[in-house]
């Protein structure tokens, strides 16, 4: 399983927690925030930390910048084999540099390369998507944003989930897919989407998202984790055309031109580099 699917999976639960190696750790976000109640927060934080180990490729959710927990959130889990904190809720720079400090603090207590763990910044409220151009450039750890749709619609008045895509929603989204392109960072991932069992209203809002730039999806349920992948990553029809772009444009330039004509389309540099991308990124 690639990262174009990330699961959830609550700190505080020993039996889900027991299932990690079957799903790949490059797909396992480990949850200290939202799936953990107030009264499991340190069960959680120790489960978690005694679960990353040297070898490990974990993400972690940390609790938010301004919590009681996000400290010791850190303290605990800044260790060999975490591949990346996911910090919720993100609305100020100064969180996330604050964030950073106290990792690169942890990273070098744990013998670890200085910038060795990245950040991925979740925008749940107006502020943060107010805020994304100076977030954006707030640290070089930070390596891509996550949008989180159920947190937004609360803090703009909205109902969540909706049958139809809600404009606003879309709005937020599209600035995260701008302004991640223009800072030089990952493409977005997508938030989860909440109704676990209705496969068909996932798959909907999968390819409403691939189509809008996002990356990848995040998943509260590991029946959910297929289709994520089947969605984002590309199909072999799409490698297949991909393959034919480049050699029919290669032949061209090799022949003098820089477009050519394929299946009654104009193939040009724009559209040979968006193929040279999906082939890049289906060999990664």
């Amino acid at each position: 399983m690639t990262r174009h699917a990330m699961l959830y999976v609550p700190g505080n639960s020993t039996s889900k927690l027991a299932k990690l190696p079957s799903f790949g750790d490059q797909s396992v976000i480990l949850d200290l925030e939202d799936s953990v109640p107030l009264d499991a927060k340190a069960e959680a934080r120790a489960l978690v930390a005694t679960t990353i180990a040297p070898g490990t490729n974990y993400s972690v959710r940390i609790n938010a910048y301004g919590s009681d927990q996000w400290f010791e959130d850190l303290n605990a889990i800044v260790r060999k084999g975490l591949r990346s904190v996911v910090v919720p809720k993100v609305e100020t720079a100064e969180s996330l540099n604050a964030i950073d400090a106290v990792i690169a603090r942890c990273e070098g207590e744990h013998d670890l390369v200085p910038g060795t763990i990245s950040l991925i910044g979740v925008i749940e409220t107006a502020r943060g998507v107010a805020e994304l151009p100076a977030l954006a450039q707030a640290t070089p750890r930070l390596e891509r944003f996550c949008f989180g749709a159920g947190d937004f619609s609360l803090d703009v008045g909205l109902t969540w989930p909706e049958p139809e895509p809600n404009p606003t929603v879309l709005a937020a989204k599209s600035q995260l897919v701008i302004i991640s392109r223009a800072a030089g960072l990952l493409a977005p991932h997508d938030g989860a989407y909440p109704a676990y069992r209705d496969h068909d209203g996932l798959e909907r809002e999968s390819k409403l998202a691939k189509r809008m730039g996002f990356a990848s999806k995040h998943a509260i349920h590991p029946g959910q984790l297929e289709i994520i992948e089947r969605v984002f990553a590309p199909s072999e029809a799409e490698l297949t055309r991909a393959r034919r772009i480049v050699q029919a444009f290669e032949t061209a330039e090799r022949a003098g031109s820089a477009a050519v004509g394929l299946d009654g389309e104009l193939i040009d540099y724009p559209v040979v580099a968006r193929a040279r991308q999906l082939l890049d990124g289906a060999d990664a």
